[in-house]
Formats: structure tokens, C-alpha cells, sequence
């Protein structure tokens, strides 16, 4: 616990310094950062957690004073493709999603950097927005998985495609072997379409005419 207090006790310190330099004091700094909704964290150029505000603190921990690659990633160096060592590198905003460990189990984050600057364009700290996306991820990987099995279902379906050779006399289908077959069979063998058996009116005339024209030939017999 002193550990802690004392590393916020510098973080503190630190960051009172680093808004001096740019002419900020910081009651108004901390109104406008507690007012927004995503975590906001302010690291010095070595990577040195100055401030977190309320948001960050609920998120992710206390951790002001440490090493943010050491508080968030147990590691003992700058973490790759750390968005604020971009822009610290380059002086750009950069924006990425990382995985982390918490107190309610893993959570994703959208991290964006930017750097803050005295009043005469010095670089005296990074700023990281933190916002939670840990629902969205969830949304996307369940989209994800949906569109994977639809893609499945459709990969599934079995189609019949271009020309089919059909025997213009007996009505077989000849198959890719070259061996005929009854068309029922090769539609059933190709399709998920299955066959169910009635009669139509047509044939039904020519059925019930031939057994009429049988029973009078038996009958003048």
C-alpha cells in the first residue's frame, strides 16, 4: 500500500509539473478529463503512468506511478506496436484494440494516442483515450461465427449446374461416369429434393379410359 501511495504520489506530482509547463492548472484538466466517459490515462516519455482518471481506474486498476507495460502487459519493456511509442515516434494519433487481463477476467480495449505538448510544441507526454470494447468484440466474433456457418450451410447444399443429358425416348439421365440412370435417383443423388407419387389429370383420363375399353372387351367376350 505504501508502494502504491507513494507511486501516486509522484504521478501526481509529475503531471502538475507536466501541466505547468503548459500553462494548464489542474482543477480545469481533471473537470474536462472526468467528464469524459472513456478511460484516460497520461504517461511521460518513458512509459510512466502520470494520471488515470476515474473511468481508467474502474477498468483496469490503480496503477499511476508504474510502468504501463509492466502494469497492463507484465512485461519489462515497451510493449510492440504500442500506439502511444508510435506516436511518440512520429507525433501522429494511433488507434488499436488490445486484450488485457482485469479483475473481471479479459476485456478488450480500444487505445488511441496522441501527444501533449508545452507552449512551445515540446512533447512532455502522451495521452491514451481507453475505451471498452469488449460487447463489440463479442458482437463481431458471434457475427463471425454466424457468417461462418452460414457459409457452411451454403458450401452444403447440393445444385445441379449446366447441361443434363437425359434419354429423349426412356427419359434416363446419363451421371459424370457415363452410366444412365432413372432421373428420380439422379435428382435425388444431386439435389436434397426427394419424390413423392401421384397421378395428373391427364393420365388419369388415359388410365381410367384403357380400364373402361378392358372391361367392355372382357364383357362382349
Amino acid at each position: 500500500m505504501k508502494k502504491k501511495a507513494r507511486g501516486k504520489e509522484w504521478g501526481e506530482g509529475a503531471l502538475d509539473e507536466a501541466l505547468k509547463r503548459i500553462g494548464d492548472k489542474r482543477a480545469p484538466m481533471e473537470a474536462i478529463i472526468a467528464a469524459i466517459g472513456d478511460g484516460i490515462r497520461i504517461l511521460d516519455p518513458d512509459f510512466r503512468i502520470l494520471y488515470e482518471n476515474e473511468v481508467h481506474r474502474d477498468l483496469l486498476g490503480d496503477h499511476s506511478g508504474e510502468y504501463c507495460y509492466q502494469a497492463y502487459q507484465g512485461r519489462n519493456s515497451v510493449c510492440e506496436h504500442c500506439p502511444v511509442d508510435i506516436s511518440f515516434q512520429d507525433g501522429e494519433i494511433h488507434t488499436m484494440e488490445r486484450a488485457v487481463q482485469t479483475g473481471n477476467g479479459q476485456r478488450y480495449i480500444e487505445i488511441t494516442s496522441s501527444l501533449l505538448k508545452d507552449s512551445e510544441g515540446r512533447v512532455i507526454a502522451g495521452i491514451e483515450v481507453v475505451r471498452d470494447v469488449t460487447e463489440r468484440k463479442r458482437l463481431e466474433d458471434e457475427r463471425e461465427m454466424l457468417i461462418n456457418d452460414l457459409r457452411e450451410a451454403l458450401a452444403k447444399i447440393k445444385t445441379l449446374k449446366g447441361l443434363i443429358p437425359v434419354c429423349a425416348w426412356c427419359r434416363k439421365v446419363r451421371d459424370d461416369k457415363g452410366y444412365w440412370e432413372e432421373l428420380e435417383q439422379y435428382i435425388r443423388e444431386h439435389t436434397d429434393a426427394d419424390f413423392t407419387h401421384g397421378i395428373c389429370p391427364e393420365c388419369l383420363k388415359k388410365v381410367t379410359g384403357e380400364r373402361n375399353e378392358h372391361f367392355d372387351e372382357e364383357g362382349r367376350g
